[in-house]
């Protein structure tokens, strides 16, 4: 009659598929992490750009002469309906002939300031926008 090795792992062999193990996850950790960054700091940067576009749009519906599109600075604190955070938009205006404005706006969340939105309008008064 023949006897059965009953070997099991050794030490050495669980110590080293715990490593392997551990190692794997911790990476997998560190690129969900990443990816939730990168998410986090694109919607900034999306709702940024949508706010700067929604206050263009508004003033491109404006009458040439409002008073609104005198030159001048403005700034706005905003609250965010999608995120909770808070976004400053700030624009510009300036007369660059007695027809035609530039409207400069940035647009930027707080959380991000590094991400700012910019967009460059030139309204004119022959064209209507």
């Amino acid at each position: 009659m023949k006897k059965k090795s009953k070997r099991g792992f050794t030490l050495l062999e669980l110590l080293i598929s715990f490593a392997i193990v551990t190692i794997l996850l911790l990476g997998a950790a560190q690129l969900t992490l990443h990816s939730l960054y990168v998410k986090r700091t694109s919607d900034c940067s999306l709702e940024s750009a949508e706010l700067a576009s929604d206050k263009l749009e508004y003033l491109k519906s404006l009458p040439f002469e409002s008073q609104e599109l005198e030159e001048s600075s403005n700034v706005e604190r905003i609250r965010s309906q999608k995120r909770n955070d808070i976004f400053h938009r700030e624009w510009t205006v300036f007369d660059v002939t007695s027809k035609m404005k530039k409207i400069e706006m940035a647009c930027y969340s707080e959380s991000c300031v590094h991400r700012i939105a910019r967009i460059v309008l030139f309204y004119s008064k022959e064209l209507g926008f």
